[in-house]
């Protein structure tokens, strides 16, 4: 399977435009920068989606009051400033209708995907740019693009019986370590800006004590022998293996944002990801018991089933010397009855 988005330049933009699209109305491509005008138009359908996000998809980003505030309020009003954000937050909106109505998904997926296409030009030239003045529109875009990748990944999987979900991950991944590097010196606009409420509160809670499931889990991942004294790349994973702590802990303390799990791809080493793209064996585990962490926000609609998805292909993926690591992956995840 390709990704369902095209990659552009891995260093600037992870995830980039969905491959299959609808043209717009009037026939123009919007992947091409002279045409876009034409199509860059937003109508009385686009009002209902507006509507949408203000009243119903804004409270799905997150779970703290103030930060669904500041998604139904100072988003839109950025917005009025960045076309390209308010054309996110349609193709975003189209896509939570979608995943809640059946017969209305290939109509909605579709609208979502076209304002996709004409907000990413605006957006990947801004990107290559980054400035003090539009760091923060920048940044809520990338994080919405975020969102997108995952949702659509699994509602548009591919024809074909191949495996995709590792494959997708890493784009996203690659989207999500991008953001502090673009933004470089202006990372500190953006956290003292109309955005602040999306930085407060994020760092994680050492005080919080991990379920003794996963402490035991993750100790026997770190003692296990393909991580001997000996082993290749030991420290490397077990590093990864260590911050996996922090992200497990999210979900289990009061009040914190789901979005710090989120955070993980961006703390691990640039070894260790070197390591996951090869798909190493045991890297593919670890991302496997960050799968559980991903399966703890299957009620999100952007994230959905990408946890059993993750688990399913790397247990298929592994040599057999390996399989052994994944029982407990295995066991949060998978039914009794389900099979692999």
């Amino acid at each position: 399977k390709t990704c369902q988005f095209q990659q552009q330049d891995e260093a600037c933009l992870g995830a980039a435009t969905p491959q299959t699209t609808s043209p717009p109305k009037d026939g123009s491509s919007v992947s091409d920068p002279s045409k876009i005008f034409n199509a860059d138009i937003i109508s009385w359908d686009d009002m209902e989606l507006l509507h949408h996000f203000l009243t119903d998809t804004a409270n799905t980003l997150a779970d703290r009051a103030d930060l669904q505030e500041m998604w139904k309020v100072m988003i839109p009003k950025l917005a009025m400033k960045q076309r390209f954000l308010m054309h996110l937050i349609f193709s975003v909106t189209a896509l939570h209708i979608a995943s809640s109505d059946a017969e209305k998904r290939p109509l909605y997926v579709d609208r979502a995907l076209r304002h996709h296409n004409i907000a990413l030009p605006y957006f990947r030239a801004q990107w290559h740019t980054a400035t003090q003045e539009n760091v923060t529109s920048l940044f809520v875009g990338a994080t919405l693009i975020f969102a997108s990748s995952l949702n659509l990944a699994v509602s548009r999987p591919p024809i074909e019986s191949q495996p995709w979900a590792v494959q997708e991950i890493f784009g996203i991944f690659v989207l999500l370590r991008g953001i502090p590097l673009v933004f470089g010196d202006y990372w500190e606009g953006a956290v003292k800006s109309d955005i602040t409420p999306l930085f407060t509160g994020r760092v994680p809670d050492d005080s919080v004590c991990l379920p003794a499931d996963i402490a035991e889990a993750l100790e026997k991942l770190k003692t296990s022998h393909q991580l001997s004294a000996k082993a290749l790349n030991r420290a490397t994973y077990v590093l990864a293996i260590e911050s996996l702590e922090s992200s497990f802990k999210v979900p289990v303390t009061e009040g914190q944002d789901f979005g710090l799990v989120f955070e993980w791809p961006i703390r691990v080493s640039k070894e260790y990801i070197l390591l996951l793209t090869a798909r190493h064996s045991m890297a593919l585990v670890i991302l496997a018991y960050y799968a559980v962490i991903l399966h703890e926000l299957r009620d999100r609609w952007w994230v959905s089933v990408w946890g059993v998805k993750l688990v399913r292909e790397i247990y298929l993926m592994l040599d057999d010397e390996y399989k052994f690591l994944m029982e407990w992956p295995l066991k949060k995840i998978l039914l009794p009855h389900q099979i692999i």
